[in-house]
């Protein structure tokens, strides 16, 4: 008899495969690859060994600083974000450092020596050097994980390689995660057979994760309307794969008919937006648009009643809407649609939908070769994106406004207006934004498409 697997199941299979992995002392690099589907499960259990709660004996550090293909600029980064660790936090909450010496667990006060060169060498000899200090903690190895690149980023095979050429010292083993589909850790098989171990548990998490969404999902009239919605919600959108119109509009159906059982403007709301985009997927435009409309009417009715639930809705379907009138290419139409989401993002506060709304404002104003009106939208989008983390800035679409706006800056406008730019965008992203915007992928936010020779819409 076979057991349906969970999400549970699947992450004792993940500390599984490790245990038998710790067991192996000649590795230096282990990568986890796997399926998209399994990243997240692999990232939880590697967090939850960096807390007091994990198994294994070795101590887990994670570094965060984004993949840079200049590996000189790269290894810069991470000896900052290491330094970092160190400095005063106003929260104790999350003063690590802190934290021992209130415990006495220090043997002496630690600081990083920053006359050492920038660079991973130096973290290695300053992670072992700290670690000596901490009592008990001498004789145990250091973990170091690096969560997996984007699809985007180059290929860090190359500095992997040269990290394990000049050699890791004793103590300290490095992991990562790595897309079986979309490699971007590209090394020898002379390197994976001497200090790499390549690690490939058979997971199922695309099943696990739906049978943790179908229980209680049954189809009897004792088990709850809102468990049935779940799971018809899960259906609906297993059908966009099909790309068979008419199953998706039966399991549409089905999933109105349980909204309006669940009673409430909310849940039909929801339904009309779920179908908008189930549809999209499968372009199936004119029915998506169809929803989309009867969801952002409905959901703007929520937002004039002041209920919480309408906004969210509101803004997946004008993205929607405005997707579909731009693949018709009816820019204009669009633009009024995108204009309307950032002034009502403004109203919310909501940072990334400023930017995105501004963002695919200035872009279709440039396809409609309106260079100064994009420009200016584009430095709306920079206003509202700065409002972001500095880590969001640097890993998400605020890259691809500020590539955009550098080009229209180029094209459009003067010598001192570009040079102001680039200082506030210095401010925005780091010394290295340049390198940032050169990145693979960025040269694509400035491809403007092919239009009619006439632009009526």
């Amino acid at each position: 008899m076979t057991t349906s697997p969970s999400i549970g199941q699947e992450f004792y299979k993940v500390r599984d495969a490790w245990a038998v992995a710790d067991t192996d002392k000649n590795w230096k690099l282990a990568i986890w690859l796997v399926q998209y589907a399994d990243v997240d499960i692999i990232d939880k259990f590697l967090e939850t060994e960096r807390t007091a709660i994990g198994v294994f004996k070795e101590i887990f550090f994670r570094f965060d600083t984004p993949y840079l293909d200049d590996h000189e600029a790269w290894e810069k980064a991470l000896w900052e974000e290491y330094v970092s660790w160190f400095e005063p936090v106003s929260n104790s909450d999350y003063d690590i450092y802190g934290a021992l010496k209130k415990d006495r667990l220090l043997k002496e006060d630690y600081q990083p020596d920053l006359r050492l060169k920038p660079c991973v060498q130096s973290i290695w000899k300053e992670l072992l050097r700290f670690k000596s200090l901490i009592t008990g903690l001498e004789d145990i190895g250091c973990c170091i994980y690096f969560p997996p690149l984007r699809p985007d980023c180059p290929d860090a095979g190359d500095w992997y390689a040269d990290v394990l050429k000049k050699g890791l010292p004793d103590g300290i083993r490095l992991v990562t995660i790595d897309i079986v589909t979309n490699p971007r850790i590209t090394l020898s098989k002379k390197i994976l057979t001497e200090q790499v171990i390549l690690l490939q548990p058979p997971l199922e998490m695309v099943e696990a994760v739906k049978n943790d969404m179908d229980k209680g999902g049954g189809n009897s009239d004792s088990v709850s309307v809102d468990a049935r919605f779940r799971k018809q919600i899960r259906k609906v959108m297993d059908c966009t794969t099909q790309q068979d119109a008419g199953v998706l509009g039966n399991e549409v159906a089905l999933l109105l008919s349980l909204c309006k059982k669940m009673g409430g403007a909310a849940y039909q709301v929801s339904g009309q937006m779920i179908a908008a985009q189930a549809y999209f997927m499968i372009r199936e435009t004119d029915k998506s648009a169809n929803y989309a409309d009867k969801a952002i009417a409905q959901s703007r009715q929520l937002m004039d009643a002041n209920d919480p639930a309408g906004y969210p809705t509101w803004k997946s379907c004008v993205m929607i809407k405005a997707a579909i009138l731009v693949g018709k290419k009816k820019r204009k139409q669009a633009i009024a649609l995108y204009e309307e989401l950032a002034h009502e993002a403004a109203n919310k506060a909501d940072a990334f939908i400023i930017l995105e709304g501004y963002r695919l404002c200035g872009h279709l104003h440039y396809e409609l070769g309106q260079l100064n009106i994009a420009f200016e939208n584009l430095l709306l989008a920079l206003t509202g994106g700065s409002y972001l983390e500095l880590e969001v800035r640097r890993q998400s679409t605020f890259l691809h406004a500020a590539a955009m706006a550098v080009h229209l800056c180029e094209k459009a406008r003067g010598p001192e207006d570009l040079k102001i730019l680039h200082e506030r965008l210095q401010e925005l992203l780091g010394d290295d934004w340049a390198t940032l915007l050169q990145s693979e992928g960025m040269d694509k936010a400035t491809v403007r498409r092919k239009s009619n020779l006439f632009e009526f819409n």
